[in-house]
């Protein structure tokens, strides 16, 4: 810029120059429709120069208060940025240490920085869910993107919306192999609909992607029978034979536990002969009724092993079952409680509660 007044200036002289040398002042005419200037070319000269240094100095200014309102802009923006980058680890942090009360707090005062707005709002339903506040969780997980919502089918599941859940599963469970958390997911949410058939349906065709321990799998299966009892039988021989090993004792349970223990009368005879007597009296601790010849064959089975733990707990569930508590009471009392499973206490607490023996079931109770 400074180069370009320079030239002009040494124009504007070398003109004035040649016409002082000439002693001529010289005349600049400048007509345009009715507007006539006319002016000395060294008037002429100063004028330029003098509008040049105006443009030039108008320039610095603008750009003088354009940086200085970039710089002031930038830096507020840079310190919005690192509030929001605080609230958003501050709000993590109490989501990983069940902080729910934190979680609030933190986006109170200030919002996550925007690429992550559908995770506060997950975080936010979360901590809702967790207090019990269904209604604000639905708040934000209705806030969230269609995309995030999906990701999240869980917690729709925990705000009592199964149909929506199970809504955003839909493709994914299409897929060939969806992942194990999915198909885990979408049962859940078909337990909550109580679309059982369905959850069959589901388990026969997506078993072999599901990652379950056996633990996980005999919860389930406890779940599935004991909420359908009358149709558990249906259920169970709908199963291929790889979940069977897992669903048989459960489904055995509630076989007993809806008075049917004739029906699996047959297989707790076969156990008895093979040795599996925990499994045995984990079925019997549910029934509601009793068997004869079942309690003759762990009567025999007693004689072998008079002090068997297993064998003494199915002994005093059937007494108890019959309604003899002061047998069951009394060989209840003969187990070692170093051995005691927690599926017996429940036939032992009143066992003792009908024979009055209240100190012994209060014991119980703490060892439980």
């Amino acid at each position: 810029m400074i180069r370009v007044i320079l030239i002009i200036i040494a124009i504007a002289v070398a003109m004035a120059a040649g016409h002082l040398l000439i002693d001529e002042k010289g005349y600049v005419l400048i007509a345009y429709n009715d507007v006539t200037v006319e002016a000395t070319i060294v008037a002429m000269a100063i004028m330029l120069f003098m509008l040049t240094v105006g443009i030039w100095l108008v320039v610095k200014v603008v750009k003088f208060f354009w940086r200085l309102y970039r710089k002031s802009t930038g830096h507020f923006g840079h310190k919005r940025a690192i509030k929001a980058s605080q609230a958003w680890q501050q709000a993590l942090w109490a989501t990983l240490n069940d902080d729910n009360e934190q979680v609030q707090v933190a986006f109170k005062r200030q919002d996550a920085p925007s690429e992550w707005q559908d995770y506060q709002y997950a975080l936010l339903a979360k901590s809702a869910l967790q207090q019990g506040e269904k209604a604000i969780a639905l708040q934000h997980l209705t806030a969230m993107s269609e995309e995030a919502q999906s990701k999240v089918p869980k917690l729709w599941l925990q705000a009592d919306k199964g149909e929506q859940a199970l809504a955003l599963l839909e493709t994914p469970m299409k897929q060939k192999k969806p992942q194990s958390t999915e198909i885990t997911t979408y049962l859940e949410g078909l337990f909550l609909e109580q679309k059982y058939v369905e959850l069959i349906n589901t388990l026969n065709d997506k078993h072999k992607q599901v990652t379950w321990s056996a633990e996980y799998w005999q919860r389930f299966f406890t779940r599935l029978f004991m909420q359908n009892q009358s149709d558990g039988q249906g259920y169970y021989e709908q199963l291929p034979k790889a979940l069977k090993v897992h669903a048989q004792l459960p489904y055995l349970q509630s076989m007993a536990a809806s008075g049917q223990i004739k029906k699996v009368q047959p297989v707790l005879l076969k156990w008895l002969k093979k040795g599996e007597y925990h499994d045995v009296s984990a079925v019997i601790s549910a029934a509601n009724e009793g068997d004869l010849q079942l309690t003759h064959a762990i009567q025999a089975q007693l004689k072998k092993q008079p002090d068997n733990a297993d064998l003494l707990a199915c002994l005093a569930c059937m007494a108890h079952v019959d309604k003899d508590f002061e047998l069951a009471a009394k060989i209840f009392d003969n187990i070692n409680k170093s051995h005691w499973h927690t599926g017996w206490t429940s036939m032992a607490l009143r066992s003792y509660e009908q024979t009055q023996q209240y100190q012994k079931a209060y014991e119980l109770a703490v060892l439980k």
